[in-house]
């Protein structure tokens, strides 16, 4: 009963995260389209560049959201955990795309701090507007998602939000000062801001790949409390690592009492691997128990 409430739970959760990357992929190419038109209209680098950006953006949600529907594929004999690393892929793929745009921007937008054009203010207003209610709006979806390659995707969203928060702000500003040189400065401190952010999150990612322990958990933590356990006499050969930044997976040796019997120990197994998933989202323990006359099965332990 438990575990058909548990899936039903995760499927409800796993359609919800597909239909938000697909309203932000939609949303985004929507947007970029206008961008595209209303930059070249304004001559505005920042408009123009966010296009670019965008368009790139859009390309990597529809990809993560390609990835992010694979990895909720079950358990294969080729892949036997599963399709969930699919999304962490997703998530590197994404920030590799959005770097990559950053730079193209740095390297538009530094020879225009030398000869500043004039732009279309009112038009650049308008769009910024537009910009904030229409990404605002995809972000504060997508902010909701749990996944790294949702969070990832939110990046990408926030910081569209945050370009057209200063456009919004420089547009006024040139309104009433002739400032045109506020166009590449904006676009550069957009790209700088996305670049940092991006690296962050691309540190996580690879973390995954590289299988560190999960972040917000340490060994001692989970070592500690598999010993608060009736039964528990050692623990040793403790490995942690997560498949997608959500779902961590355990294995470990026990040593337990040496009057311990095999249903006592089946309990104790059934008890410890509700407590891993409750206290830390450990999916999938493997257990192996060992009585203190015996030796590790392990021959390098």
């Amino acid at each position: 009963m438990g575990k058909n409430h548990s899936h039903h739970h995760r499927g409800h959760s796993h359609g919800s995260s597909s239909s938000r990357m697909g309203i932000a992929f939609l949303l985004n190419l929507f947007f970029a389209i206008i961008e595209l038109v209303g930059g070249l209209y304004t001559n505005s680098l920042a408009i123009l560049s966010d296009a670019f950006h965008d368009l790139g953006d859009a390309l990597a949600i529809a990809l993560a959201w390609f990835l992010e529907k694979k990895s909720k594929k079950g358990s294969t004999l080729e892949f036997s955990y599963g399709y969930r690393r699919l999304s962490v892929l997703g998530a590197l793929i994404t920030g590799l795309i959005l770097m990559t745009g950053s730079g193209l921007i740095l390297a538009k937008a530094i020879p225009r701090l030398f000869n500043p054009e004039e732009t279309n203010v009112e038009g650049m207003l308008l769009l910024s507007i537009l910009g904030i209610s229409v990404n605002g709006f995809a972000a504060f979806r997508m902010s909701k998602g749990t996944s790294l390659n949702e969070k990832m995707i939110l990046w990408h969203l926030l910081e569209d939000v945050m370009g057209w928060v200063a456009i919004f702000v420089g547009s006024i500003v040139m309104m009433f000062y002739k400032l045109p040189v506020l166009d590449p400065i904006m676009a550069i401190g957009i790209a700088v801001w996305v670049l940092w952010n991006v690296f962050k999150n691309i540190k996580t990612t690879l973390n995954v790949f590289l299988q560190a322990t999960p972040d917000g958990i340490t060994i001692s933590s989970v070592t500690e409390k598999i010993k608060q356990v009736q039964l528990v006499k050692s623990v040793h050969h403790l490995h942690l690592w997560s498949m997608d930044g959500d779902h961590h997976i355990l294995t470990t040796h026990l040593v337990v009492d040496d009057s311990a019997t095999k249903d006592e120990v089946h309990k104790m197994k059934i008890n410890l691997k509700k407590i891993l998933m409750d206290e830390f989202h450990i999916t999938e323990a493997t257990i192996e128990v060992e009585w203190p006359n015996q030796s590790c099965s392990d021959p390098k332990h």
